[in-house]
């Protein structure tokens, strides 16, 4: 009969003698010790001590027994080697917990040291309104990969046609709330913004004529367990995620299974040369760093410095007095909470502003949100070799 054990948190699971026999080990050579053998043989006295007892035993009990059994077998210095070891675990087990705010830590928080794990709460743990932490590490990887997965229901043979030979269906009202934390896919539970999200992707893949049934078939299906086969997927990218061979970038992890549900990174948005195309594309960035992502713009067509503007039959200030605007804009804006924002900036080697622009963050004392690039034309290479001066033109008027 397979010996059992009581963890920590209260679960009960089988006994590894692995483990014991890999921390005599370790205790061992910590003092000079190099048989492993002795070790194995030593966990298997343990086994059998265990397997004597009527009582399923504590993880605490299989370490008193394994201090007995070093003392009584003459290890005297890897015993106190592994009471050293064992406190250091304790040690470490209870800081984890404070940080988490919890009062046993999982396998989940075990595999990630606690400066990980500070920050997984500092930028990526859900809280309350309050600061208080409401999610796990391992709540925090599974509605990620939960996320992550929704796209092999869309791409089931059953549903998606990639010849979009379909017909468009009606769209269907849904309700996600209602159906928040009362679906799964296999063991997996679908909250509110997972059913969100795929209701999306729904409607995009159906505008593109490639859904072969409409949404209320797709969701019965999805209501009778039709999809549980993908619970697969979920699973191997949670494994890829808490076994640290894999991990997204930040506004996935931040934002997946979440309200803004946004896990692109990158952007690039069109600075257009009007006050209206300027603030709009301002907006679209705040809104876009809040969710933790990055922009980038060419600032190109804004017409240069001095130049005429006939609403106003004043001058231009300028594209670099945007870009400051943007810059300051960013810094207001942390992306998340989680990380200052970050922009490119670029500027055609033709502009008539390009010799500003280029020493724009000398000292780096501003643009400090930025990093800038000159895109050179390659009418710059043909003036080059020919060893003439480079012509600059205005995106207004092209003089």
């Amino acid at each position: 009969m397979p010996v059992k054990i009581i963890k920590r948190n209260g679960d009960v699971a089988l006994f590894d003698k692995k483990k014991i026999a890999n921390a005599i080990f370790r205790a061992a050579a910590s003092v000079g010790g190099r048989d492993r053998r002795k070790a194995a043989e030593l966990a298997d006295k343990i086994v059998a001590y265990i397997e004597a007892s009527d009582d399923i035993p504590t993880v605490e009990m299989v370490q008193d027994a394994v201090e007995k059994a070093l003392i009584e077998n003459g290890h005297a210095a890897t015993a106190k080697a592994y009471i050293l070891y064992r406190q250091e675990r304790h040690e470490m087990r209870r800081e984890k917990a404070r940080v988490l705010e919890k009062g046993e830590i999982d396998e989940v928080d075990k595999t990630f040291d606690v400066n990980a794990l500070r920050v997984l709460k500092a930028r990526y743990l859900n809280k309350d309104e309050s600061g208080r932490l409401i999610e796990t590490p391992r709540q925090l990887f599974t509605r990620i990969a939960v996320h992550d997965g929704l796209p092999h229901l869309l791409y089931d043979s059953r549903f998606y046609d990639k010849d979009a030979r379909q017909d468009v269906h009606e769209n269907e009202p849904f309700d996600p709330l209602g159906y928040h934390e009362k679906l799964s896919i296999g063991p997996y539970v679908l909250n509110r913004y997972h059913l969100e999200a795929l209701k999306r992707m729904y409607d995009r893949f159906n505008a593109t004529r490639q859904m072969k049934a409409p949404w209320s078939a797709f969701f019965a299906q999805l209501v009778s367990h039709g999809f549980d086969v993908h619970a697969k997927s979920i699973t191997d990218y949670y494994d890829l995620m808490v076994r640290k061979k894999f991990m997204p970038n930040t506004p996935a992890i931040a934002n997946f299974g979440t309200a803004i549900g946004m896990g692109s990174a990158c952007f690039v948005l069109h600075v257009g040369d009007s006050m209206e195309e300027i603030m709009d594309t301002l907006k679209a960035t705040a809104i876009i760093h809040k969710a933790g992502g990055g922009t980038g713009f060419n600032f190109s067509s804004l017409r240069p410095e001095g130049d005429f503007i006939s609403s106003t039959k004043g001058t231009s200030s300028g594209p670099l007095s945007f870009m400051r605007l943007f810059d300051t804009m960013t810094e207001v804006v942390k992306q998340g909470g989680i990380r200052r924002g970050a922009n490119m900036g670029i500027m055609n080697s033709n502009h008539p502003d390009i010799e500003k622009f280029i020493v724009a963050k000398e000292g780096n004392k501003a643009m400090r949100n930025f990093n800038i690039s000159v895109l050179l034309m390659q009418d710059f290479w043909d003036y080059y070799e020919r060893n003439e001066p480079y012509p600059l033109l205005n995106p207004r008027n092209g003089t």
